[in-house]
């Protein structure tokens, strides 16, 4: 079954599955294409029946879930977000400061305006690198609410030009620590009604529930400890709370179908296991349901049976446990983190490590400068090659905004930039140095690169022909 996958960047990634697999199938597969091992952070997301925004279980199979319709359209999403430190790889946190970007545009997350010019500045350092006069102006109005006056525009160019150097890993890390200290920073949101038909917005987070206005107003604030029980039936969901005084009490919460219902029932249980918990507990690890075939094979054949079986929750690991299990998987790839929870490689355990210092022990000055010059031209390549399809040459611009991304083919298909997110009135073809001509350079330069006199060769270098030159 093919499926095709939206990042939080808007990147679409394609993977085929079998029909029969589970949902941690695709993610995994995913996730193995970006390089990430930190997968339980992540989930799929697709629409429903009425339009309500659900979680896939990734413990049950696909097809009990969506619709077997050939391409399945689905959304990587940021399930359970965590403190900056507490994340180990650049490519995982590069996609959670995108989705914590999405939540910055609908309003989920506020910002006073201090904090807007600091984290407008630490994003175009991020994707644009040290400043220029085309990034003063970058997402402000889009997470602030409001366009920015002249006397903002030079703070935030202020606060460009101070980060001038700064690595995009080291940017993005700052970025989240601050959008970390927000509110509402990993509240999972779900569109609901109150007994009296009021809409509502429920909030689950770290800490409990918010229960807030349309606009993000917190109306009331439940922590997990107040939580005695939480029930669904069709589309309600029960929430019985203890009161100040003693008191129990059951808030009664309705939604668009059973299904979102579910949702919302199922996030209390997992986002509490997440964060609260040091394991996560058998009997919220092995809850499942039959269906009727499963059911009469328990009975006549065996109570174990996995016929049928549809998991409750899809929960399997805590943060802890998450963590630790993702520092142990670096450390066996031959990798050690660093202070800030940047994986770096690790010098005394890794082969691959090894193996490259042999070989840079081998090599001549004039050839170690030459194999540097090889990669360089490599990423160059890489960097004018279409981040969508991957095979055709970037070669079209997004009008008005101007960013280039992907091929003119790729690029039609859009209707907004997934740089910036403006929309795209038009795509102006242009024309850059083909990765032909850059790979003629590389072989130009490999060829008559010269070595100062006096300089030791080895054996292996000698012996290849238009190498080095004296």
């Amino acid at each position: 079954m093919l499926c095709h996958i939206t990042r939080p960047d808007s990147v679409v990634l394609e993977v085929d599955v079998d029909p029969k697999a589970n949902g941690e199938d695709i993610l995994n597969k995913i996730c193995r294409k970006m390089g990430i091992i930190e997968v339980d952070y992540f989930g799929l997301q697709f629409t429903g029946a009425k339009g309500e925004i659900l979680w896939m279980n990734l413990r049950n199979r696909i097809s009990q879930q969506v619709d077997c319709l050939s391409p399945c359209r689905l959304r990587l999403r940021v399930k359970f977000f965590v403190e900056p430190h507490l994340i180990l790889q650049e490519q995982t946190r590069h996609l959670i400061l995108m989705h914590v970007k999405e939540e910055l545009f609908k309003g989920s997350l506020r910002l006073d305006a201090e904090q807007a010019i600091k984290l407008c500045a630490l994003l175009a350092q991020a994707e644009f690198g040290d400043y220029n006069q085309n990034t003063a102006k970058y997402c402000y109005s889009q997470i602030y609410g409001q366009e920015p006056s002249h006397d903002t525009i030079n703070n935030i160019c202020l606060r460009h030009k101070a980060l001038e150097a700064v690595s995009q890993a080291s940017a993005e890390y700052q970025a989240l620590q601050l959008v970390s200290s927000l509110n509402y920073y990993g509240v999972e949101w779900h569109p609901a009604r109150d007994s009296e038909g009021q809409e509502l917005l429920i909030g689950v987070g770290p800490e409990g529930l918010f229960v807030c206005k349309t606009d993000f107003t917190t109306i009331e604030r439940i922590v997990y400890p107040v939580i005695q029980m939480a029930t669904q039936s069709g589309r309600n969901v029960y929430v019985t709370i203890t009161k100040d005084s003693g008191d129990s009490m059951v808030l009664l919460f309705k939604f668009i179908s059973p299904c979102a219902a579910n949702g919302l029932y199922r996030a209390i249980t997992e986002i509490h296991s997440f964060y609260r918990c040091d394991t996560v507990m058998s009997t919220v690890k092995m809850q499942y349901s039959r269906d009727f075939k499963g059911h009469l094979a328990s009975l006549f054949l065996n109570e174990s049976i996995d016929l049928g079986k549809r998991y409750i929750f899809d929960i399997q690991r805590t943060s802890k446990e998450v963590y630790d299990r993702a520092r142990r998987a670096l450390f066996n790839a031959g990798m050690a983190v660093n202070g800030c929870g940047s994986p770096r490689e690790s010098y005394s355990h890794s082969p691959l490590r090894q193996i490259q210092v042999e070989r840079e022990k081998r090599l001549c000055v004039g050839c170690r400068e030459t194999h540097i010059l090889k990669e360089k031209l490599q990423m160059l390549q890489d960097a004018l090659t279409c981040a969508l399809c991957c095979e055709q040459e970037i070669n079209a611009a997004f009008c008005p905004c101007g960013h280039m991304f992907c091929c003119y083919n790729c690029a039609c298909q859009l209707q907004c930039c997934p740089v910036c997110r403006s929309e795209v009135d038009r795509v102006q073809h242009v024309y850059l140095p083909t990765c032909a001509s850059l790979l003629g350079l590389a072989e130009a330069k490999t060829t008559t690169f010269s070595v100062p006199s006096g300089t030791a060769i080895s054996e292996d270098c000698a012996n290849k022909e238009n190498t080095c030159k004296l």
